[in-house]
């Protein structure tokens, strides 16, 4: 991946459709805007960056496609799948 490369929004700013979870954040991590240890709330859930990302033992929800991002309190980073 690269920077000029965005897996979460296309050029319009439209959702990009078939975008992970684990993609979406892989991205935002390698190119500083979140670190592993943040956390990041998916369908309500709340898990590690790290765990999505990189954990042995990653969660199912990490390889599914994103439907709906919204921001919360404090760049809280939410995700439905």
């Amino acid at each position: 991946m690269e920077l000029g490369y965005d897996p979460l929004w296309d050029e319009q700013g439209r959702l990009r459709q078939g975008c992970t979870v684990r993609e979406a954040l892989t991205w935002m991590t390698k190119f500083g805007g979140h670190t592993a240890g943040e956390s990041v709330w998916v369908n309500g859930v709340r898990y590690k960056i790290g765990r999505l990302v990189y954990g042995p033992e990653r969660p199912a929800v990490a390889d599914q496609a994103i439907s709906r991002v919204y921001d919360g309190y404090y760049r809280q980073l939410n995700f439905s799948v």
